[in-house]
């Protein structure tokens, strides 16, 4: 089981990562309007250390698990805290193809997604 929710989730930063490459731009301006520093900076490191982790998690899961997990919880905490601020930014989480404001399902889809990374760490 665990390393099929590796592999899973090893899809999803690969897609995450690749759609931010496509698009520096937007994932530069999504980092600023999230309010983090160094958003030019964040915007080249973000996806390779996405594209990382998706490659430990198929190589192993057992490592790249806490990995994903540790990404997930910061990207989680980050959500939580725009949503509580009462003014969501729009989050470029899956590069371009998902500009859109942040709301309470990417609080669900990460939470399951961490779900999955737990389940890779535990195989």
């Amino acid at each position: 089981m665990g390393a099929w929710a590796g592999f899973l989730l090893a899809i999803v930063f690969v897609f995450a990562a690749v759609s931010k490459f496509r698009d520096p731009t937007g994932t530069e301006k999504s980092i600023a309007a999230l309010g983090l520093p160094f958003p030019k900076f964040l915007a080249s490191l973000l996806p390779s250390v996405e594209l990382l982790c998706s490659v430990l998690l198929a190589i192993d899961p057992r490592s790249g698990g806490p990995c994903a997990v540790a990404l997930l919880v910061a990207f989680t905490t980050l959500i939580a805290a725009q949503i509580l601020s009462g003014n969501p930014q729009d989050c470029a989480c899956f590069g371009s193809w998902s500009t859109k404001q942040i709301s309470s399902w990417d609080l669900l889809r990460n939470i399951v997604l961490i779900a999955l990374g737990v389940l890779a760490t535990l195989d």
